[in-house]
């Protein structure tokens, strides 16, 4: 798949600026509503301009929870300066948001919002215009991935026992902002990102020009993602095999025609030539946690020094400053994190769900494939386990070891691991002499839907 920003921005740019101009002229591109949801385009490739549209639809994701995760610390000297919100999140507040707003939650229904503009305008249009399909399953796989990481945020870790009575989101499945949605059930929720992911599996192709763009193996990851939480492993290990079937590249760390030592990212910006890429979304909030060179957040010891010396990682993901570790190795490639789809988390997620279902031998070569990619030429020794249970906590390490600070993983995980005795966690911080304490299942581990969206739609607000 091919890369180019500049090109692809450009893009966005022109068809953005056809339609000022037409509209102008009287040749109506956009067909302008009086309501919030302004604009219905007529063509696909009208629907593409809005797909492109990376600012909205790639780079505003969220890593909120990130900094309530057990990756990084900040400093007392460092925690004044940091914004309240952050502040808040880090030591669990019961009240997260300021002035009753959120970007998280906006940022996320505005992708959700350009995708029902998208889904509803090609209903009207014949399906035979050209990249119909792909224009289609990239808008499904939008709106279910900003659902997946609004879940993650704002309602309950999936449970098969409550997910029937659990509060979900609200549903939009219309482009009609002016429509008020309910919260439905989780079970409702799950049940629609899982529709959208697997129908988007059959409408994207296996290429696209961009890496904003989504392909068929980020559909299958997405539905693994979705799986995994439910807990069907069998199905998650099944569509994180059908992704990984279409899309089976690793990139050694050796390789230093990608990875670059000698400057402050380490991997290529926007994530060109990294063949591990399924899918490119970034944060650029939450600077605690981030990957720039003023971020007041430090990383924990306990996760810098779980990694070999020969571990390639620790080197490539992280820098000394004095005794302190700070993160560099985002595949964003700039001061934000990387959020999007990736096949190293596709082995991942397979060899967790085989060694779930017993099968520690395909655990252990799917855990082995990726960490040899990991270690210097030479020294890597394959792991072992006498059993699938040691074969399980040997993967969940390298997970977190693997993905320290994409998007919200390590959250997911602390809110998904929860739901077991053997892998709880009691989260502990002190600042300035305050000791703050977050148990395993607590109800802070959802946070609060911003007041200003309750007021405006009388949505139930979560229990904190």
């Amino acid at each position: 798949m091919k890369n180019n920003i500049p090109y692809f921005l450009l893009i966005a740019f022109f068809m953005a600026t056809v339609a000022f101009c037409s509209c102008n002229k009287g040749k109506d591109w956009l067909d302008i509503k009086s309501n919030k949801g302004s604009v219905i385009p007529e063509s696909t490739n009208d629907f593409q301009a809005l797909l492109d549209d990376a600012y909205k639809l790639n780079y505003t994701y969220s890593t909120a929870g990130l900094a309530g995760a057990d990756n990084s610390s900040i400093p007392d000297a460092s925690f004044s300066p940091v914004p309240e919100a952050e502040r808040n999140l880090y030591t669990w507040n019961r009240t997260i948001w300021v002035a009753g707003n959120s970007t998280d939650w906006n940022n996320f229904f505005a992708i959700i919002e350009n995708a029902n503009i998208v889904l509803d305008g090609l209903k009207k249009i014949n399906d035979n215009e050209p990249n119909y399909n792909s224009v289609k399953g990239q808008a499904l796989f939008h709106r279910a991935f900003a659902y997946y990481n609004l879940a993650q945020l704002f309602c309950k870790q999936y449970d098969n026992s409550s997910a029937v009575s659990d509060l979900g989101l609200p549903i939009r499945l219309s482009s009609d902002v002016n429509e008020i949605v309910q919260r439905s059930t989780l079970k409702a929720l799950y049940e629609q990102m899982i529709s959208d992911a697997s129908a988007a599996t059959n409408l994207l192709p296996p290429t696209q020009t961009y890496l904003q763009r989504p392909i068929n193996a980020a559909a299958f990851a997405l539905a693994a993602k979705l799986y995994l939480h439910t807990g069907d492993y069998t199905k998650a290990a099944n569509y994180a095999g059908d992704a990984i079937a279409i899309h089976p590249e690793l990139l050694d760390y050796n390789n230093s025609s990608v990875i670059n030592m000698g400057t402050t990212y380490r991997f290529p910006v926007y994530g060109k030539n990294n063949p591990e890429i399924l899918f490119f979304a970034s944060s650029n909030k939450y600077r605690s946690v981030n990957v720039s060179s003023t971020s007041p957040g430090i990383v924990v010891p306990e996760l810098y020094q779980s990694y070999n010396s020969n571990d390639l990682r620790k080197t490539i993901f992280y820098v000394l400053s004095g005794t302190n570790a700070k993160y560099r190795g985002t595949y964003s490639g700039n001061a934000y994190n990387f959020c999007g789809l990736a096949t190293n988390e596709l082995y991942l997620i397979r060899a967790e769900c085989f060694a779930r279902l017993n099968n520690k031998d395909a655990a252990l070569s799917d855990l082995n494939r990726l960490l040899v990619n990991r270690y210097k030429t030479g020294t890597f020794t394959a792991v072992t386990a006498a059993d699938a249970t040691a074969a399980l906590a040997l993967v969940l390490t390298e997970r977190r070891k693997e993905l320290p600070f994409v998007a919200n993983i390590r959250w997911e995980d602390l809110r998904r691991l929860n739901k077991e005795i053997a892998f709880q966690k009691t989260l502990i911080r002190t600042v300035n002499g305050t000791n703050y304490t977050l148990l395993p299942n607590d109800k802070l581990y959802v946070l609060p839907i911003p007041d200003n969206e309750i007021q405006l739609t009388g949505l139930i607000q979560n229990e904190r």
